[in-house]
């Protein structure tokens, strides 16, 4: 009885799809479809206007000024914990955000890191371990 059932049970269930292969369907409807929906499409003509013709736009009041220029001196020393982190975990920040950032290891400072830090007119110096923001501030 019981092999009965299951040998109803194969024969009336579907067969097994390889998993590897993909259903395919009659594309021609499709096609006729995309065919006729592009054909209700009005093309525009192109508009290339003459660059000789072209009107500048007036220039808004911060185009006249430069940007400031930011930068910040590291003066550091060998083996220096602080100095290391510092190259490696704020360094990036500074060259992103467009500092210029320059390294220093020949100096009379005794505590390092120290910063040096200039933008525009102003000028400041930190000393210890600095993050952007605390440049940012100390020449604000």
């Amino acid at each position: 009885m019981v092999a009965l059932l299951f040998g109803l049970f194969w024969l009336c269930s579907e067969p097994q799809k390889d998993p590897t292969q993909c259903d395919l369907m009659d594309s021609t409807p499709l096609i006729e479809q995309v065919a006729t929906v592009k054909e209700s499409f009005t093309v525009q003509p192109d508009h290339i206007p003459d660059a000789t013709k072209m009107i500048d736009p007036m220039p808004s009041p911060s185009d006249k000024h430069e940007k400031t220029k930011r930068e910040i001196l590291v003066f550091v020393s060998a083996n220096c914990p602080p100095c290391e982190k510092w190259k490696r975990c704020e360094m990036n920040r500074f060259l992103d955000a467009g500092w210029a950032v320059g390294i220093v290891d020949q100096h009379s400072y005794g505590l390092t890191p120290t910063f040096e830090i200039e933008s525009g007119e102003k000028k400041a110096t930190i000393k210890g371990y600095t993050t952007l923001e605390q440049a940012a501030e100390a020449v604000r």
